[in-house]
């Protein structure tokens, strides 16, 4: 190819955004279709690391055909969200029926403490019709929020059947897929590095979803135990709102936290100030134990993304698919930063997502 057939920078960028921008419309119009399948992909590396687990167990697990290890590795991944299915439809019912009741009480309680500011006189009254106005709008938008966080969970799992479908035929047609990929080059050496590639990426995404997963299930695990000992209502509801959040970098753990806090003020039975602040310091500390000391020596700083791009990926995906896009864009995007570093051509785009610069070297033989 010659250099004038070859594509300028800028014609190249009109390109790179017009690709995102139809992925996006994709994204947007497909979202019933696509949400189910990605959580099946997801699904689908747990499952296949669980099955590895299990082939290189004690006793007879090397002994094991593939299939059966496979067998035992769903049915663990499908009692873990059977148990989830159980605790949704047990909690996010009575909660929204009794949403009206904590909206009371917290009016209430924003009311009591306006006017001890009010009486304090020490704040200007611009400033103070200011807080009037955003206790107005908080207070609006909690049955809202409460309702639309409830149908999303519901929403999941709903559709448990077409996700287990999904994962089933992922799996089943994982190697095939892999295989035929290895075959669109017709050069030996070049089939051996598209495997090795496919093999290093795989490899890298199932250690961070697993890792991410093993530390949000504890820290769920955690806070459930503090709540119940503290004297939480749903707190089988709000440890697995904790786990779902914690994939969420940043906000995730604040907002799950901070609405917990604000529950436990506004419970009629246990609740008040106190109480309240115990929760929130018993929680945080909790969270960043974990965060802090716990995730960084296991994952070895493997997120390793930019903020910026955390929160720009949050906007987008949220912007896309709401709720659940909110939950799986870090994800993704960790997922698209570590595919990204695996080729010379994207290396430079997973340079400027990371947050220090350093990313996974190169793994595989050759550009492919």
């Amino acid at each position: 190819m010659t250099d004038l057939a070859k594509p300028s920078g800028p014609t190249r960028a009109f390109y790179g955004l017009a690709l995102a921008a139809l992925i996006g419309f994709i994204a947007y119009v497909g979202r019933g279709v696509i949400i189910p399948v990605v959580v099946a992909g997801f699904l689908s590396f747990f499952i296949f690391t669980l099955k590895q687990s299990i082939k290189r167990g004690p006793l007879i697990g090397r002994y094991l055909p593939d299939w059966l290890c496979f067998l035992f590795a769903f049915a663990i991944i499908g009692l873990v969200f059977l148990f989830i299915v159980d605790v949704v439809r047990d909690n996010v019912g009575v909660l929204v029926a009794k949403s009206g009741e904590y909206e009371s009480r917290l009016r209430d309680l924003s009311g009591e403490a306006i006017a001890f500011l009010h009486r304090l006189a020490i704040l200007p009254q611009d400033f103070m019709g200011g807080l009037d106005e955003l206790r107005r709008q908080a207070l609006g938008a909690v049955r809202p929020l409460i309702a639309q966080t409830g149908q999303a969970l519901r929403a999941v799992t709903a559709n448990f059947v077409t996700i287990a479908l999904y994962t089933v035929f992922m799996l089943v047609e994982r190697g095939r897929i892999f295989k035929k990929i290895s075959m669109l080059s017709t050069d030996a050496q070049e089939r051996r590095a598209v495997d090795e590639t496919i093999t290093d990426i795989g490899a890298m995404v199932r250690e961070y979803v697993t890792i991410k997963t093993l530390i949000n299930l504890t820290v769920a695990g955690i806070s459930f135990v503090i709540m119940r000992l503290v004297g939480v209502e749903f707190a089988g509801f709000w440890a697995l709102l904790i786990f779902l959040l914690n994939y969420i970098p940043i906000v995730g753990s604040i907002s799950a936290i901070a609405s917990i806090t604000l529950f436990v003020l506004v419970q009629p039975e246990g609740g008040g100030l106190q109480t309240a602040l115990l929760t929130l310091a018993l929680l945080a500390g909790a969270e960043q134990l974990m965060s802090s000391i716990v995730e960084p020596r296991l994952m070895g700083r493997s997120l390793n993304l930019s903020p910026l791009v955390i929160l720009l990926s949050l906007s987008v995906w949220g912007s896309l698919w709401g709720f659940a896009g909110a939950l799986l864009a870090v994800p993704m995007t960790v997922t698209m930063m570590i595919i990204l570093t695996q080729f010379k051509s994207s290396r430079p785009i997973a340079i400027l997502m990371s947050d220090s610069g350093k990313v996974a070297p190169i793994k595989h033989l050759k550009e492919s």
